[in-house]
């Protein structure tokens, strides 16, 4: 022992219960000279105190200590026997350096990994298996807090009773990791446990750190006398079976000294060779770390190009000509408008090329793998837009001089090009008026071309003046935006401090003149003031300046600069005045965030909706909406959001005490600096009064149209009676001339009936200028029926009519007179001489494409409107093939062609089975 202490590579001091140092080898030194003792010298206050913690705790400490350019891990091992202390130094400078080499390295010690971490734990339990299998002695491989990985063998009375008690088992666990402990690399201890058996244990280290004991135990000397008596009274004591526990105590092996000190040599070397093992797993897990913090560093690299790349509207990609594959960026794919997984090649990319530019650009291609540089701009064509990129390549070449792969970028600069074209299309539009001017006018454009000149060189300095005040001699240097801010335009290089003050404004120049002068003591000064121009204009300006010292800290300069901030002054005038606008306003101004949260309310809203601007500002705007409006504000942002204008909408809105108002909401975008979309305006106004009295207003408009429908209808009654009275006079009479007289009475009467019939339809209605036609069609057919009956008893009527079809008057009121005349002049003419006469009459909606077949000439394309085809057909007499309803000489036919043109239809005469007019026409249809 004495000679591995002298020997060993590492520190080994051995220390008394009052801090004396006893013993120190050679390696120790440096760490003595550390602390500033030597051996019979006591140690710091500081170390003393760990040492008799470790002492009194009986439990083992370490700590690090850096010695020069080195780090050591020291651990303290008591040795109760003795009350005195084993001082271990493991240099762990490499492991310290490892981790420095890590940025932001959160790499393990291994004080932090578990045995399983980085022992083969299989290899190991078949290794002292096997070793079991020829001693019968039991092993086992336990970590500092008693969690048993290997375990070989076993003694009947430590599984059946030592485990089985509470008390007893905790003894086995102190024994396990406690009283196993003091035991120093190369080296093993034997102790006897609480029970009284005997147990080994050689320590595991791994990277100078103690990670856990090799064990081997429960045996007795052979030159020992067992102790029946404190076996047979610990059977008592924790209530074991005596008979049982004395036939397993019986079982325990008899080993001699030196068998026990030729078997933990075995585990000694045991113990060395996982440790190396260990050290190796130990190294290769922080090489693992190491290469995931390197691909993670790499990964984050590829995600900055990214977003790089998305800011600069930059794409680059890669191509491998032997495979002829192309390898683009996320930002490449979105500028081509190719989905990202989609197989690229040379032929998928010159796809995307704008045919007109496919010739140039595979030209240039094929110049540029000649050698010629490659650096062009051409169009591309993405979801049927068409856009500009500048596209540059750098190639790689064999050792043959030929091409086998690039690199490049392209750069999305479509908004150049259009500004561009537009600098272009003004340049000639200025070229042309200039031709069409006079010599003075050419004059005042070259005196416009030198201000553009003059603006674009301020601009490039952001309206900012400089200047430089040399204390020595008193001289200011102005620059010349400075003096342009101040109108003054002489061209002289220097001013005095004096002259400057002459400009700023007479309440401000004590205050410019102090902040200008207290730069001398150290202090900068950055103040806004006015001044009054050279040409008598009051301005404001930014100001800032410091002062610049010599070598000895002497004062020889103040510098600073000066900006007109005249225009920001008015604006933020502006914005204020906007504010108050906004705040005094009796309409509720809002501001939403796209997700619907208010964060502007301001006293309008209050007074509308109730709440307080605390109350909403951060709650959901839904907090005005009614509880069967809910999602109707988000429907509107979305369509601003879309582009759409949301103007005087009118809606109901909630107020905070449960009672609903009537509301007219506009909704505009709002977009910041860079016209991003940010946000959504609303303007509310209160219009519940306005819509109270409109439904007043419509409730008298209502009852008004009735009473003159009512008034129209009486009227045309009046009108068809006198026309009944009058044709009186003839029906007794038998003259030709008279019965034609007679029934021209008789159809002027059903053309005034069947215009009555809409009157009284509307006076009936739903309170507007619509009418439901199909029950109109009911009513003005039985009134005919019922005036033609005589001749026509068998006639049947058969009508196909689409349900809840609404005309206004204009089409309803000719659409009627043309039933009456065709369905009337069946009745009269059809079926003379005839029985079981038939009339049928359909109406119904049709769409273009539904009968575009039947006549394709005849229809006409409706956007706006819904298409009408109305039937009117008889199974009689029919019409002779030389009847042409153009030249027609009856009045009736004439009329419905009349009014046909009217609607703008189309009329089609058939005459295969007795005689069918098909009539087609657009209007508008009300539901």
């Amino acid at each position: 022992m004495e000679q591995f202490q002298e020997n060993s590579p590492n520190p080994v001091i051995s220390v008394g219960k009052d801090g004396t140092i006893l013993y120190s080898n050679e390696a120790s030194e440096p760490l003595l000279h550390e602390w500033g003792v030597t051996i019979v010298e006591r140690l710091p206050s500081s170390i003393l105190d760990i040492v008799q913690k470790v002492i009194t705790q009986n439990y083992p400490e370490k700590m690090e200590v850096k010695v020069g350019k080195g780090v050591y891990l020291i651990v303290f091992c008591p040795l109760s026997d003795q009350e005195y202390v084993n001082i271990y130094g493991f240099d762990i400078s490499s492991h310290k350096d490892f981790e420095e080499k890590i940025p932001g390295s959160e790499a393990r010690g291994v004080e932090k990994l578990k045995l399983a971490d980085i022992l083969d734990i299989p290899s190991i339990q078949s290794l002292m298996d096997d070793l079991y299998e020829l001693t019968h002695i039991t092993t086992a491989l336990i970590d500092l807090k008693g969690n048993v990985f290997v375990i070989a063998g076993g003694q009947e009375i430590c599984s059946n009773s030592y485990r089985v008690h509470p008390e007893t088992c905790k003894y086995c666990i102190e024994s396990d990791t406690k009283l196993s402990l003091g035991a120093t690399p190369g080296e093993f201890k034997i102790y006897r446990r609480k029970n009284n058996i005997w147990n080994v244990a050689t320590p595991l280290i791994v990277e100078g750190q103690h990670v856990g004991n090799i064990f081997s135990g429960y045996f007795f000397f052979e030159d020992e006398a067992p102790e029946y008596d404190f076996f047979q009274s610990q059977a008592k004591k924790y209530g074991f079976n005596e008979d049982e526990y004395i036939a397993e105590f019986e079982k325990i092996p008899r080993l001699s000294r030196k068998t026990v000190n030729k078997y933990m040599s075995f585990f000694m070397k045991l113990a060395n060779m996982i440790s190396q093992l260990s050290h190796s797993n130990f190294k290769l897990a922080k090489s693992l770390k190491e290469r995931e913090i390197l691909v993670d560093k790499l990964e984050k690299s590829r995600e900055d190009l990214d977003r790089a790349q998305i800011v600069g509207n930059i794409g680059s990609w890669r191509l491998d000509i032997l495979k002829n594959e192309l390898t683009w960026s996320d930002e490449n794919y979105r500028i081509f408008g190719i989905p990202k997984d989609t197989h690229l090649t040379y032929e998928t990319f010159i796809s995307k090329v704008h045919p007109d530019d496919r010739k140039y650009v595979d030209k240039e291609w094929i110049a540029q793998l000649k050698g010629r540089p490659y650096d062009i701009e051409y169009r591309i064509v993405v979801d049927g837009k068409i856009k500009w990129v500048r596209k540059r390549a750098y190639f790689e070449f064999d050792k043959n001089g030929e091409v086998i792969g690039g690199f490049g970028i392209t750069q999305d600069i479509t908004e150049r090009k259009k500004a561009e074209e537009s600098l272009r299309l003004a340049h000639n539009n200025l070229e042309a008026k200039i031709k069409e001017r006079t010599f003075e006018l050419e004059k005042a454009y070259k005196s416009l071309m030198e201000e553009k000149r003059r603006l674009s060189e301020a601009q490039k300095i952001a309206h900012i003046g400089n200047w430089d005040w040399n204390l020595a001699t008193g001289e200011i240097y102005w620059s010349d935006e400075m003096c342009r801010i101040f109108g003054h335009f002489s061209k002289r290089l220097f001013y005095t401090h004096s002259e400057l003050l002459s400009y700023v404004h007479p309440e401000d120049r004590n205050y410019v003149d102090n902040a200008v002068k207290n730069t001398l003591s150290g202090k900068s000064f950055s103040i806004d003031h006015r001044i009054i121009s050279a040409d008598g204009e009051e301005r404001i300006i930014h100001a800032q300046g410091e002062v610049v010292y010599d070598g000895n800290k002497n004062p020889i300069r103040i510098r600073g600069i000066v900006q007109d901030i005249t225009e920001h002054k008015k604006v933020e005038e502006k914005i204020r005045i906007l504010a108050d606008v906004v705040e005094s306003s009796s309409d509720a101004i809002v501001t939403e965030s796209l997700e619907g949260t208010i964060t502007s309310w301001n006293k309008g809203a209050e007074q509308i909706y109730g709440y307080s601007a605390e109350e909403a500002l951060g709650k959901n705007v839904s907090i005005v909406e009614l509880d069967n409006f809910k999602g109707d504000i988000t429907k509107l942002i979305e369509k601003v959001k879309h582009g759409e204008k949301i103007q005087r909408y009118k809606t109901v809105r909630l107020k905070k005490d449960g009672r609903l108002i009537n509301v007219s909401v506009t909704y505009s975008p709002v977009f910041d600096a860079s016209g991003k979309l940010i946000a959504v305006s609303a303007i509310g106004r209160d219009i519940t009064e306005q819509v109270n009295a409109e439904r007043l207003l419509a409730k008298a408009e209502d009852a008004r149209k009735k009473e003159i429908h009512h008034r129209i209808k009486n009227n045309l009654q009046v009108i068809s009676s006198l026309l009944d009275l009058q044709a009186e006079k003839f029906r007794s009479r038998e003259s030709t001339e008279d019965s034609e007289v007679l029934n021209a009475f008789i159809e002027s009467q059903d053309r005034v009936m069947s215009i009555a019939l809409i009157h009284e339809e509307l006076h009936e209605g739903r309170g507007n200028d619509t009418i439901n036609f199909s029950s109109y069609i009911k009513r003005l057919v039985e009134n005919l029926f019922q005036t033609y009956r005589v001749g026509n008893v068998n006639t049947s009527l058969n009508i196909e009519l689409e349900e809840n079809i609404f005309f206004n008057m204009d089409v309803a009121v000719p659409l009627g007179i043309i039933i009456n005349e065709l369905v009337s002049n069946s009745l009269k003419y059809a079926f003379l001489g005839r029985d079981n006469g038939k009339i049928q009459i359909k109406l119904c909606r049709k769409d273009s494409a539904e009968y575009a077949s039947i006549d394709q000439e005849s229809i006409k394309e409706s956007y706006n409107g819904t298409d009408f085809v109305l039937i009117i057909s008889d199974n009689g007499l029919g019409i002779t093939e030389d009847f042409n309803l153009e030249d027609s000489n009856s009045l009736g036919l004439q009329l419905v062609k009349t009014l046909v043109d009217q609607l703008d239809g189309e009329v089609e005469l058939k005459r295969d089975s007795g005689t069918e007019f098909c009539i087609r026409f657009t209007e508008p249809v009300q539901n």
